[in-house]
């Protein structure tokens, strides 16, 4: 494992921060899901708690804290990538070893396949180590059902495919502005996006559908929920306002219990949680052809650019 030898001792302080962000948040996480485990594992005897027969069994004891370890493991699974990827070029230029540096490695290609690869390996392990110490505290948390699209984006595969684009993206950053501030500041304000836009992009075109009660949260796994329309009796879309004063004339009519069939209806589109495989499938592929031609972009720079 020479290559990854090397990689640490040029890294070094860049690799122990992560690693020692993402093992501190990874043992809460896997500390939480081992206690709400241990919890459940009175179910089924006299003693059985609570949380043994409702659906949100922990957000009441442990709601707080999960909700806070989440968007902290949430937070670091793009600052590694950061902390990681911005450095290897950056410091090559300012520090003016590049000059030397990629000569001697024969092609500049072959240069950043050997800093980039072993970067991208161990940022890779870090971050799924998070990603795997988040599924196990989400599945804790919600032990009732599938979880569907609950915690999207933070746990799991989506959070591995996501970190990879941002230490790409943060090598091509590094690589175009070639200084080390610059380039953090910008691959921060890149990761928002990375962010902001899948989330924006969600459900990746899978079809949005009128949601039956098969399909809702408390029947099955969580759906991801694209909009919510009001409907008249008679079927015919409405808005609050509208939908108010139906409510109004049917009590006024037909006093403080009236026909169901008599009041507005609110009908929830959205994918449900059964589908979630598809859209995960659809995001993963979108995210990786991205890292792929972000990475080509990087090539292209690292050829390109003087030495200084």
């Amino acid at each position: 494992m020479t290559w990854a030898r090397l990689a640490f001792r040029l890294q070094r302080s860049e690799i122990v921060f992560a690693a020692l962000l993402c093992m501190g948040f990874a043992a809460a996480a896997l500390w939480l899901a081992a206690d709400m485990r241990s919890i459940l594992a009175a179910c089924g005897t006299p003693s059985a708690p609570e949380a043994c027969n409702v659906i949100y069994a922990f957000q009441s004891t442990h709601g707080h804290v999960v909700q806070t370890i989440q968007m902290a493991m949430a937070f670091a699974a793009y600052a590694i990538p950061l902390v990681i990827g911005v450095p290897i070029l950056t410091r090559e230029i300012e520090q003016r070893t590049a000059m030397i540096a990629w000569p001697l490695a024969g092609s500049r290609m072959k240069w950043l396949a050997w800093r980039v690869v072993p970067a991208l390996t161990i940022g890779l392990v870090l971050v799924g180590l998070l990603a795997f110490a988040a599924e196990e505290m989400t599945r804790a948390y919600l032990p009732h059902g599938d979880l569907g699209f609950a915690n999207h984006g933070a746990r799991g595969i989506s959070m591995l495919t996501r970190a990879a684009l941002v230490l790409v993206a943060a090598v091509a950053v590094g690589a175009l502005l070639g200084r080390l501030l610059p380039a953090l500041l910008v691959g921060i304000a890149l990761a928002a996006v990375v962010a902001t836009g899948l989330g924006a992009a969600m459900p990746f075109g899978v079809a949005s559908a009128n949601m039956g009660e098969d399909d809702m949260v408390v029947f099955g796994a969580n759906p991801f929920m694209t909009g919510v329309e009001l409907l008249a009796p008679d079927g015919t879309p409405i808005t609050d306002v509208e939908a108010e004063l139906l409510y109004q004339a049917a009590y006024e009519e037909h006093g403080p219990e009236p026909d169901p069939s008599l009041l507005p209806r609110q009908v929830y589109f959205g994918i449900a949680g059964s589908r979630y495989s598809e859209v995960l499938l659809r995001e993963s592929a979108a995210v990786v052809g991205a890292t792929v031609l972000i990475g080509a972009l990087a090539v292209v720079v690292v050829n390109r650019r003087r030495p200084e």
